[in-house]
């Protein structure tokens, strides 16, 4: 993934998840972040088609259950 690219998929991880600057953005997973929830969930999914300018369907948005997972389908997207 090219560095630009990750920092803004950090700054929306932060942004969406209000996560605080001490934490380890490339750690968190949906299962042990108690802000991502279901509706954290769409919040994220949304910013990220909005940054990214990608359109993602169900079964995609279902598998993205960490920032390292996000980060490896955006990198197969091209991002």
């Amino acid at each position: 993934m090219k560095p630009e690219n990750e920092q803004r998929l950090e700054a929306i991880f932060r942004e969406v998840l209000a996560l605080p600057p001490g934490v380890d953005v490339r750690r968190v997973r949906q299962i042990n972040q108690a802000s991502w929830d279901s509706l954290g969930h769409v919040t994220l999914m949304a910013a990220l088609e909005g940054e990214f300018g990608l359109t993602l369907d169900t079964s995609e948005m279902l598998g993205l259950g960490s920032f390292d997972s996000v980060r490896l389908f955006l990198e197969d997207k091209g991002q």
